[in-house]
């Protein structure tokens, strides 16, 4: 999604309390339903699935010739991509929606990253992301 980005606030941070004692592992982004969702990166498609409890219409990329998982999730509907494809740097990949647990909060982008399977606080690379768009 191009920026800027507004972002859902306390509850939507890195590491927001959950309930179970779980804790966020995203970023959430509020946006309309229907924006359009472009791949942060040049990779490969790792994943596309649907999850009823949390994620919703989800993605993960892999950033080529990095240690990144980047995670797409509350799409609109499945993404336009597929396992195992590469995807582009800016390329189309779906749209904003409110799936999976995001249905009682309303439009948004949850967004994860992952360097070697260790989730990351997403919010400082999105904020060089909006300075650079």
């Amino acid at each position: 999604m191009r920026g800027p980005h507004s972002e859902r606030g306390p509850v939507g941070e890195f590491h927001a309390p959950r309930s179970g004692g779980r804790i966020h592992e995203g970023f959430d982004i509020l946006a309309a339903c229907g924006t359009e969702l472009v791949s942060a990166v040049t990779g490969k498609v790792r994943e596309v699935g649907y999850d009823p409890v949390l994620y919703g219409n989800y993605l993960l990329i892999h950033g080529e010739g990095e240690h990144r998982t980047y995670m797409y999730a509350h799409m609109k509907n499945r993404p336009s991509v597929r396992a195992g494809e590469r995807v582009w740097a800016g390329e189309r990949v779906g749209e904003v929606g409110k799936t999976g647990n995001a249905r009682t909060v309303g439009c948004q982008l949850h967004i994860e990253i992952h360097v070697n399977g260790v989730p990351i606080d997403p919010k400082p690379i999105v904020t060089r992301w909006d300075a650079q768009s």
